[in-house]
C-alpha cells in the first residue's frame, strides 16, 4: 500500500504587497497551525518517509514546521520547483517517479492544483482544500508507478480548525 498526504502550506501573508508571490511568508496563523497539523499526524500515524514541497518560502516554512513535529529531518525535505504553479497532471507524473521504497509520501504545495489533484485521483468531490490542510490518500498499489486517476481512496482530511481552538 502506498500513502499520500497531500498538504497544503499553511496560511501565508499578504503584509508586503512588494514581495514576490512565491517569497511570501506564513502569517501568525500559519505559524500556529503547521505545528499543530504535524503534531496530529504524528499522533495519527501519518509520519512520511519523505517530504516533496513547493519551493515557495511559505511551503518552506510549512514543512520546516511540520518536519520539527513529525521528527522528520529537514535536510531530507526536496525541493520540487515544478510544484509551483503546476498542474495536477504534473503532480501525477512527479508521483509516479517516487522510491518504491518509500511507503508514505508527504507533498506540500498549493491551490488550486491539490484540491484538483485530490479529485484526480480519488474521484471524490472536493471544494476546497483548506491552508494547512492535509488529505490522506491511499492506493492498494505496490508501485508509485500505478498511481493514478480514481486509483486511491480519500481515508482522511485534517483540517486545523478541527484541531485548533
Amino acid at each position: 500500500m502506498k500513502r499520500l498526504l497531500l498538504t497544503r502550506h499553511a496560511k501565508s501573508s499578504w503584509d508586503h504587497p512588494d514581495l514576490r508571490d512565491i517569497d511570501r511568508p506564513l502569517n501568525k496563523r500559519g505559524l500556529k497551525a503547521a505545528p499543530i497539523m504535524g503534531s496530529v499526524l504524528k499522533r495519527l500515524g501519518y509520519s512520511p518517509d519523505a517530504i516533496f514541497i513547493s519551493p515557495s518560502k511559505r511551503t518552506r516554512m510549512t514543512a520546516q514546521l511540520l518536519a520539527h513535529e513529525l521528527e522528520f529531518p529537514e535536510d531530507k525535505i526536496e525541493i520540487i520547483d515544478s510544484f509551483y504553479g503546476s498542474t495536477p497532471g504534473e503532480v501525477v507524473h512527479k508521483t509516479r517517479q517516487i522510491s518504491d521504497e518509500i511507503e508514505t509520501a508527504m507533498l506540500i504545495g498549493h491551490n488550486p492544483t491539490w484540491t484538483s489533484l485530490c479529485q484526480r485521483l480519488t474521484g471524490e468531490p472536493l471544494h476546497n482544500l483548506p491552508t494547512c490542510g492535509v488529505l490522506v490518500i491511499e492506493s492498494e498499489s505496490k508501485s508509485w508507478a500505478n498511481f493514478d486517476d480514481h486509483n486511491g481512496q480519500l481515508k482522511d482530511v485534517l483540517i486545523p480548525k478541527n484541531f485548533t481552538q
